[in-house]
């Protein structure tokens, strides 16, 4: 059996010797130290268990981004020091480690498991928000909802931590269909910016552009969730709807472009962009009369892409600012690629609809 699979334990004994000039020699023998070998994608690595440096160590390593590091350390404090005073606070930071990790579910159970070994107000606050945000990522957004919901519960709370927590809490709302508390939670924090708008800390905030994004998010949802269905009167009716939603969240997108933070401006830019595309996509695929010969529904079809287009020449003339936007800011590749790839379709349905028949 190779025993660094599942990781061993070695007792050494450290003697220290030493003398002056003479024959006469000392030894002062030491407490035995316990040392824990574990095999890891990147090799094998072997640990001092001693909490206060494996705290220490796994502290530095979280600075350090060496998050598969810090976990093990973690873990190896948490487990074999279950009884020490820092395995409690072990646990929240390993939760950290794992969020910064990218691993949001494992952040979540650490926190969940903070939450029952704590009582004090301020340890559960932190750790409700940092629960909530895990959740989010995780795609668990009812356990997020109820996370920053007792968060925001707990008192005092600074303006920064009412903020995020309340941003936070409109995504869970809105990934939950639960629009209309959401958008309450938007105007509180459209309020607390306005009331505190010359504070250096809102300029360009994170979660102040986050909550207004999300905002616009929540009408979004809705434009998406519109069809164009026969009869004649409810696609009518279909279309104000439409159009009305889609100008409410062009507004929530085009003001957080103007709160400056460069994450979300992005993000809206892009977003407006989409919406351009989902409306000219929705004309298209809208119910036809059955009635309809080959004929007249390719005349129909071709007059309604005549009418549409424009829309997609306001999506290639807002994804083609925002590509410079992201550019300049250094935006994610990602961001880029997206854009790229969808001027390009754009140009080629704008060229192809222009080319005689």
């Amino acid at each position: 059996m190779d025993r660094t699979a599942c990781g061993f334990l070695v007792v050494i004994v450290v003697s220290l010797s030493f003398g002056a000039c003479g024959p006469s020699i000392q030894t002062v023998r030491m407490d035995p130290m316990t040392f824990t070998a574990s095999k890891t994608d990147s090799g094998v690595h072997v640990d001092a268990l001693d909490p206060e440096f494996l705290f220490k160590e796994a502290s530095k390593d979280f600075d350090d981004k060496k998050y598969s590091d810090s976990i093990r350390k973690f873990s190896l404090l948490i487990e074999h020091f279950p009884e020490s005073e820092l395995a409690v606070p072990a646990r929240f930071n390993r939760g950290l480690t794992h969020l910064a990790a990218k691993k949001p579910r494992a952040a979540s159970s650490d926190f969940i498991e903070f939450l029952k070994l704590t009582s004090d107000s301020q340890d559960q606050a932190d750790a409700l928000l940092r629960l909530g945000e895990a959740s989010n990522l995780a795609g668990d957004w009812s356990q997020a909802t109820d996370a920053l919901r007792r968060r925001l519960a707990i008192k005092p709370m600074t303006l920064n931590q009412e903020i995020e927590t309340r941003a936070r809490l409109i995504f869970s709302l809105r990934m939950t269909g639960m629009f209309k508390d959401a958008r309450n939670e938007v105007e509180k924090v459209a309020s607390l910016q306005g009331l505190n708008a010359t504070l250096p800390e809102i300029q360009a905030n994170y979660f102040v552009a986050m909550s207004a994004f999300e905002g616009a998010a929540v009408w979004h949802d809705i434009f998406k969730s519109i069809r164009f269905i026969l009869p004649t009167d409810r696609m009518e009716k279909d279309l104000t709807d439409k159009a009305t939603l889609f100008l409410k969240a062009q507004a929530e997108y085009l003001r957080t472009i103007r709160l400056g933070n460069p994450f979300w401006r992005i993000q809206a830019g892009i977003s407006i962009g989409r919406m351009y595309e989902e409306f000219y996509d929705s004309l298209l695929s809208a119910q036809t009369p059955p009635e309809f010969t080959k004929e007249q529904l390719d005349i129909y079809i071709s007059d309604l892409k005549s009418k549409a287009k424009p829309l997609l020449a306001k999506a290639l003339v807002t994804y083609e600012r925002n590509l410079s936007t992201a550019k300049m800011y250094r935006g994610g590749n990602e961001w880029i690629e997206e854009m790229e790839a969808r001027i390009n379709r754009l140009k080629e349905i704008l060229e192809s609809d222009s080319q005689p028949k």
